[in-house]
């Protein structure tokens, strides 16, 4: 996907609030650029939500293991966030030309374990994007 002016400065400043780090980077402006579009800014928000806690449960639960006091709730909880963000990826992703649609249908939602393993990638990067909005204040029109 070509992106637009907007787009493409959105993404450099992901880029470089991670400092380099993002593991899809090409895949997060195409999420960005789908998210542009009219009416799909929202549904980008709530991914960026869901990103970020998927991103920062999955970090605590590796960190305290599974017989830590509370990671039962956790799990689950982690679980239906990570159920809605594939969702809402899904919903989003369905804006995109019929190739895209295809790379994120093999990359992020092959049942497997390397499908799983790229969506939770792609999600830590897509919480540059929520760091993002709660550091500026500012919406995706708003770099427009």
């Amino acid at each position: 996907m070509h992106l637009d002016p907007a787009a493409s400065a959105l993404l450099a400043t992901l880029d470089a609030m991670s400092a380099g780090t993002l593991t899809y980077r090409i895949d997060v402006g195409t999420l960005l650029q789908l998210g542009s579009s009219a009416g799909r800014e929202q549904v980008l928000d709530t991914l960026s939500f869901h990103a970020k806690f998927v991103s920062q449960a999955h970090d605590i639960m590796k960190r305290i293991g599974k017989d830590a006091e509370g990671y039962r709730a956790l799990e689950q909880e982690f679980g239906r966030s990570l159920q809605d963000a594939a969702s809402l990826l899904r919903d989003l992703v369905g804006g995109a030309s019929e190739e895209e649609k295809e790379h994120f249908a093999v990359t992020y939602f092959s049942v497997s374990h390397k499908g799983l393993d790229n969506l939770l990638a792609l999600l830590r990067d897509l919480r540059w994007y929520k760091n993002w909005r709660i550091d500026t204040g500012r919406r995706r029109s708003d770099q427009a």
